[in-house]
């Protein structure tokens, strides 16, 4: 019984943890005020509006960069090898965080040239590596156990890293848009406080 209790603990802990992390980010696009974050929002239903096809345009230009792929958040748009390829903005002022990769099976998360992030800045290791994929592995581990799941198609992830700072997140095996959204909530969330830390 001690060892169940125990164990809820811990998981409302986790879960409490991802809720403040959302409200945060709710919060910050609250205080925005303005209609531009509305106008943004509305194109995820990928309506092809003329904002739609001019952000389309301008982030083919940026994918010939070293980076492949530069694109906003919002839109889901499909890069030259059908993968979707988006922009990590920071709630306040939308500056570019990080442009992720996705496919049906993985995200590759790469910090935007124009900011360093150290492996080592509060939160990245202790919230979104060992409490959201951490905590994504686990759940996949008991999953497996219980024969929901097969070993090939639990989450896993690393961390490439250079001189101390991320070069890029690989994850696998997300499997759903519940986690890929959370993932990106999140990531968001940890690089603005990691830029926080930084400046301090």
């Amino acid at each position: 019984m001690r060892e169940w209790l125990v164990k809820q603990v811990s998981d409302k802990q986790e879960e409490i943890e991802k809720l403040r992390a959302t409200l945060s980010l709710i919060d910050g696009m609250l205080k925005q005020g303005s209609f531009r974050a509305a106008a943004s929002l509305a194109t995820l239903a990928g309506a092809g509006s003329p904002t739609a096809t001019a952000q389309l345009q301008q982030t083919k230009s940026a994918a010939r960069q070293d980076t492949p792929g530069r694109q906003q958040e919002a839109p889901t748009l499909k890069a030259a090898d059908s993968r979707d390829v988006r922009q990590l903005r920071r709630a306040k002022d939308e500056f570019v965080l990080a442009n992720a990769e996705v496919s049906p099976n993985s995200i590759i998360i790469l910090p935007a040239d124009s900011i360093v992030l150290n492996v080592n800045t509060p939160p990245f290791r202790t919230f979104f590596l060992n409490r959201i994929l951490d905590g994504m592995k686990n759940k996949d581990a008991e999953k497996i156990a219980q024969g929901s799941i097969r070993e090939s198609d639990a989450l896993g992830y690393k961390v490439e890293e250079e001189g101390g700072s991320i070069r890029r997140i690989v994850i696998e095996n997300y499997r759903d848009k519940e986690r890929l959204q959370e993932i990106f909530n999140t990531c968001t969330w940890v690089f603005t406080r990691m830029l926080e830390k930084s400046a301090s």
